[in-house]
């Protein structure tokens, strides 16, 4: 059995397709304990997350209720094994079974990579992180308290390995290819630098200098305006050599 959490929650069936998971305490419930796979979570934990913070008395006879009918639907021979230890429940799982674990394992992989300078491993492999994530994680799970525990980290590594990929993408000469994708980064992340940075490079390389320059300008309103701040010595840099008629070099926006 496997499961997905980066994205709506998902198991998969025996016909091994995926479906979601019914109920939106099972839900908050079966996540909480994915996120602790192989770790007992205490009864009082597991209450602070299936509800959302507010707890109702005689709660941990409920959660006995709903545990019970999780562990139904959890086969202990297909790789999840839900059971009581103390002072609560735990959920054994196989490796590579939850997608957060194999998303977080390919993260630092791209990392590895990068810092080797292996930039085809690099591009590679952060594609292959970045196709797990559907949309925002636990996106079905009722919780906000577990989803501010887990989200804002995943949401920081998935960042980081766009980096990764599009800086490996840059030394590879692939300058054309990446140009609508880091538009459409820079327009869902206008604060994020690095992304505006790479677009400048990208478009400076494919001889759209004009463009490039204009993505700073637009860039340094964005950042005056929201943060009170200019861009920082990365696009400053880079604005510089372009306005220079420099190649702005992908070491520039490393």
């Amino acid at each position: 059995m496997r499961f997905r959490l980066l994205g709506p929650l998902e198991v998969t069936d025996l016909a091994g397709g995926w479906r979601p998971v019914t109920g939106p305490r099972q839900r908050a419930l079966l996540a909480t304990l994915l996120l602790n796979a192989n770790t007992p979570v205490c009864v009082d934990r597991l209450a602070e997350t299936v509800w959302d913070g507010a707890p109702p008395a005689g709660y941990a006879q409920t959660l006995r209720s709903h545990v019970m009918r999780l562990r139904r639907s959890l086969p202990a021979q297909d790789g999840a094994c839900l059971r009581a230890q103390p002072p609560g429940y735990v959920l054994g799982l196989d490796e590579g079974a939850l997608d957060g674990h194999r998303f977080e394992a390919l993260c630092r992989a791209a990392a590895d990579r990068f810092h080797a300078g292996a930039w085809s491993a690099v591009a590679e492999t952060a594609e292959r992180a970045l196709t797990l994530w559907r949309a925002t994680p636990l996106l079905d799970v009722p919780s906000q308290v577990l989803r501010e525990s887990v989200v804002p980290r995943w949401e920081c590594l998935r960042l980081q390995v766009l980096e990764f990929r599009f800086d490996a993408e840059l030394r590879l000469g692939h300058h054309q290819m990446v140009v609508p994708q880091l538009r459409d980064l820079v327009a869902a992340h206008p604060l994020h630098e690095r992304f505006h940075a790479q677009l400048m490079v990208a478009l400076s390389r494919t001889g759209r200098r004009v463009e490039a320059l204009s993505v700073y300008r637009s860039a340094r309103r964005t950042l005056i305006d929201e943060l009170g701040v200019e861009p920082g010595q990365e696009m400053a840099s880079l604005h510089q050599a372009i306005l220079s008629g420099a190649d702005p070099g992908v070491d520039r926006a490393a």
